[in-house]
């Protein structure tokens, strides 16, 4: 079996999976009631996701199902072979650095540990200059902040410092 057909078969079950799953979820979020845009209901949001979760996982299968009469071996951005490698210390480097959020997150403050930790993953995965990987982490935390504390008045933890 070509590993072609290998991916394509275990995407179509990842999708096919999150597909099942997305439409029991968005039932399960009408049940709760979806309510209006400016009252929303318990459901309205988990319902987004699960909409969301369904149009994703279809996208993955139209793509799949177009993909189902390649022959030729997939390559990386280099246009190499994949050998079925992996970067081992960059994988634990990711690692390390997510786990930055669950043991600093409430005594730093939980934007400025996603928004290091995100600044750090960048460089692990490759961004080649330290200012990218700056500005990304800053827009970052501006986003986060903006749509969890400003908008949607979710109580993040701000640390020992204050800090958000």
């Amino acid at each position: 079996m070509s590993p072609v057909r290998v991916r394509s078969g275990a995407e179509v079950a990842g999708a096919a999976t999150l597909l099942a799953l997305g439409l029991v979820y968005g039932g399960l979020a009408l049940g709760e009631g979806l309510g209006t845009v400016s009252d929303t209901g318990a459901g309205f949001f988990p319902f987004l996701v699960a909409l969301v979760l369904v149009a994703s996982s279809i996208a993955v299968l139209v793509g799949a199902r177009r993909r189902g009469t390649e022959t030729e071996a997939r390559t990386d951005e280099d246009g190499e072979d994949f050998g079925g490698t992996v970067d081992w210390p960059r994988v634990v480097g990711v690692v390390l650095a997510a786990l930055l959020v669950p043991l600093l997150g409430t005594t730093v403050g939980m934007i400025v540990t996603l928004s290091v930790s995100l600044v750090l993953i960048a460089k692990i995965m490759g961004l080649s200059r330290w200012s990218s990987a700056l500005v990304l982490g800053l827009a970052f935390g501006a986003a986060t902040w903006l749509i969890f504390v400003y908008w949607l008045f979710v109580p993040l933890p701000t640390g020992v410092l204050g800090l958000v």
